[in-house]
């Protein structure tokens, strides 16, 4: 089959969970991959030339340096819907050509046809300023009558997710197929003997000023450090005393330092939550975006399951937060990846 695939380009989160469906998708079928930034890099490094590459933007991202997101949102809101119809004026060009199927990670400018696009979404309600939940669920399940089944990385019971794609009002049950988790990571047994793994991922520019904020504390722990900065258009790598600073992990040497890794502090990205649970970690603090309101109720999510604790990026200080993390027992999935790329292929070949 050719195969349409869009993926997502606030951070790489979205690129990296899709790793393992692009991966069985390439081996029988040829692959188009729509992205841009960041996320269009990591897949042309990781795929080569196994894929074909179009360069488009999605939806404009309205983040800032200031905690108040509540209004930079109202004002950029109208630039946000401008960007969105143009991502869907150059994608429909691409789609001009004949695709056997159009699968979407959270890209509501790419769909083709309702009996041959999917759409990839851990998020079914939006977590909005202003209290406008239910209008922003209502146009969500207006967009998603685009395709056939909305396929949610997550467990219908004891789930990642919480409300954010569960009990829905406006979206029937039946368009839905949840598959298990999704991570390019695997669990592998090595050695724990890195002490902290802190990953600096997400979109700019809050990802360089969690950085600098890191930074000035890691004097404060103790043992080997590994820093991965997330940016994968530089080439600046570092070491000094008991820390190592790589400004991007490929996938094997992520792998690698996750696995072998005593305590991670990250993003609670839902792409970063499942890489954790396929690893089975248990010690991690999570650091939400400021502003990102999926992050930030992720994060109230876990600390009310026990399963992870969170701390606000305004007020970390890092030694005491990890201190705090005893009490959390992390997320036992149900299965994990192997068996949630079957389901991945069911759905779409139903």
């Amino acid at each position: 089959m050719k195969i349409a695939f869009g993926v997502f380009d606030w951070g790489i989160g979205h690129a990296t969970r899709d790793i393992p469906l692009i991966a069985e998708l390439l081996k029988a079928n040829e692959v188009h991959i729509i992205s841009t930034g960041r996320a269009l890099k990591l897949l042309k490094d990781h795929f080569a030339d196994r894929c074909t590459y179009h360069d488009v933007p999605s939806v404009y991202p309205p983040y800032t340096k200031t905690p108040f997101f509540k209004v930079k949102f109202a004002f950029v809101s109208p630039k946000m819907i401008r960007s969105l119809q143009y991502a869907r004026d150059k994608t429909r060009k691409i789609l001009d050509e004949v695709f056997d199927k159009v699968i979407s990670d959270c890209r509501y400018d790419v769909y083709d046809k309702p009996d041959n696009s999917y759409l990839i979404n851990h998020q079914l309600k939006f977590k909005t300023p202003f209290g406008a939940e239910r209008i922003f669920e209502k146009w969500l399940a207006s967009r998603m009558k685009r395709y056939k089944y909305i396929i949610v990385p997550d467990f219908e019971d004891n789930n990642l997710t919480g409300r954010l794609s569960h009990n829905l009002r406006y979206i029937s049950k039946d368009k839905i197929r949840y598959i298990g988790i999704l991570s390019h990571v695997r669990k592998i047994d090595l050695p724990e003997d890195v002490e902290y793994f802190i990953s600096l991922s997400g979109a700019e520019p809050q990802r360089t000023i969690l950085q600098k904020k890191i930074i000035r504390q890691l004097n404060e722990l103790e043992g080997k450090v590994v820093i991965a900065g997330g940016n994968p258009d530089s080439a600046a790598n570092s070491s000094y005393d008991n820390v190592a600073f790589y400004s991007f992990l490929g996938a094997e040497q992520q792998e690698n330092i996750m696995n072998r890794a005593k305590f991670i502090i990250a993003r609670p990205g839902y792409t970063t939550v499942m890489e954790l649970a396929e690893l089975n970690k248990r010690k991690v603090l999570f650091l939400p975006t400021p502003g990102q309101t999926e992050q930030e109720y992720l994060a109230d999510y876990y600390e009310k399951q026990k399963y992870f604790h969170h701390v606000s990026q305004y007020r970390l200080k890092l030694k005491e937060a990890i201190e705090e993390c005893t009490e959390f027992t992390g997320f036992n999935p149900l299965w994990k990846t192997e068996r949630s790329v079957e389901e991945f292929m069911q759905a779409i070949t139903s």
